[in-house]
C-alpha cells in the first residue's frame, strides 16, 4: 500500500506517519513502504504529475489536511488529484467537520478529525484497504491473443458486435474479446454492480450517473438504452445497488 501524507504542520505529519506505519506493520505483509510526506498540496500534485507517466496510480491512499496556510487548501488539492487519479483513497484530516459534506464531491473515503486516535485511523485505513482489494477484483477473459485479466472496476459497459464482445473501459478505451456474450455475462452478472439492461449489452452501475425513464446517463455523458421489458428489473437492481452504497459510505 502506497501512502502519501500532506500536512503543513510538521508535528501532525510526524504523528500521522508514525500511526500509519504502525498500522501497516500490524496489518500488511512485508515489505511495507514508508509513507511519503509532503508539506503542501502543490508538492504532492507535482510528484503525482511526474510519476503518473510511469505509474497510472501514484498512491493508493492520500491523507490530506484541509486547512493549509500559504497555498492551496486540501479541498482544492483533492479536486486536482481527481483529475490525475480517480481511484486512490482520499482521507481528509482537519480540526473541523465543516467540509465533511463537501468531501463527498471528490469521493473521499474518510474524514479524520484532529487530534486523531489510533483507533479512528485504523478504521479509516481498514476501509481503504478493503476498497483497494475490491478495486483489484478481476476475471479471466479470452482476448484476441489469448487469456487475459479484466479488472471489473475498470469496465464501463460491454456490447456484442460482429461475433465479438467489445468492452468499453472507464478511461475511454475499448477491448475486443473473442468470446460469446453469454459466457461474459455469466462471469460479470455474479457481481451486483453489473446488470443486463439490453440484449447484447451489460452495464457497470459504477459508471452510471443517472437512471432515466428509458436509458442510463453515464458519467462520461453517453446514454445507453434500457429494454422496455427489462426496465422494472433493472430499476430495482440499480436502486438496491445505490442504497447499499449509501449505507456502506455512512457506516
Amino acid at each position: 500500500m502506497r501512502v502519501a501524507i500532506v500536512d503543513d504542520l510538521a508535528d501532525d505529519r510526524d504523528k500521522l506517519q508514525k500511526d500509519v506505519s504502525r498500522w501497516m506493520e500490524e496489518n500488511l505483509d512485508p515489505p511495507v513502504t514508508a509513507p511519503v510526506l509532503f508539506d503542501c498540496g502543490e508538492a504532492l500534485l507535482d510528484n503525482m504529475k511526474r510519476t503518473s507517466k510511469a505509474d497510472s496510480q501514484c498512491f493508493d491512499v492520500i491523507f490530506l489536511d484541509i486547512y493549509m496556510g500559504g497555498g492551496m487548501n486540501g479541498m482544492d488539492t483533492a479536486r486536482h488529484i481527481r483529475e490525475i487519479d480517480q481511484d486512490c483513497c482520499l482521507v481528509f484530516t482537519t480540526q473541523s467537520p465543516e467540509f465533511a459534506v463537501e468531501s463527498y464531491e471528490v469521493n473521499s473515503s474518510w474524514y479524520l478529525i484532529k487530534p486523531h486516535t489510533y483507533e479512528k485511523l485504523s478504521l479509516a485505513l481498514s476501509r481503504c484497504h478493503a476498497s483497494l482489494a475490491e478495486s483489484r477484483e478481476s476475471i479471466t477473459v479470452r482476448g484476441e491473443s489469448g487469456d487475459e485479466r479484466l479488472y471489473l472496476h475498470d469496465v464501463s459497459w460491454t456490447e456484442y458486435m460482429n461475433r465479438h464482445v467489445i468492452v468499453h473501459m472507464k478511461d475511454g478505451s475499448s477491448r475486443p474479446l473473442s468470446m460469446r456474450q453469454g459466457d461474459l455475462a455469466e462471469l460479470l452478472l455474479k457481481y451486483p454492480c453489473f446488470c443486463d439492461c439490453m440484449k447484447g449489452m451489460l452495464v457497470n452501475f459504477e459508471a452510471v450517473d443517472q437512471l432515466q425513464k428509458d436509458q442510463f446517463l453515464m458519467k462520461n455523458g453517453q446514454c445507453l438504452p434500457i429494454s422496455r421489458l427489462k426496465y422494472q428489473a433493472v430499476r430495482e437492481q440499480y436502486l438496491n445497488y445505490s442504497f447499499a452504497k449509501v449505507r456502506e459510505e455512512t457506516v
